[in-house]
């Protein structure tokens, strides 16, 4: 399964994980259990696990 990207849906009621091919990096895919539209990011667009705290903080609401 080394050309299978598995991502979470972004939908907070959602959450199920989808499993798409490698080639859909940069494309929009569609969540086949809530319809939520999201792209696949491209490689190495996440931040390493160590730099999150560098992340700014969500502003209040």
């Amino acid at each position: 399964m080394a050309n299978v990207i598995s991502i979470m849906c972004p939908n907070l009621t959602c959450r199920a994980v989808l499993r798409v091919p490698q080639q859909t990096r940069g494309k929009k895919v569609r969540c086949a259990q809530c319809g939520t539209t999201l792209t696949i990011p491209k490689s190495g667009t996440a931040p390493p696990p160590d730099r999150l705290s560098d992340l700014p903080a969500r502003p209040p609401k």
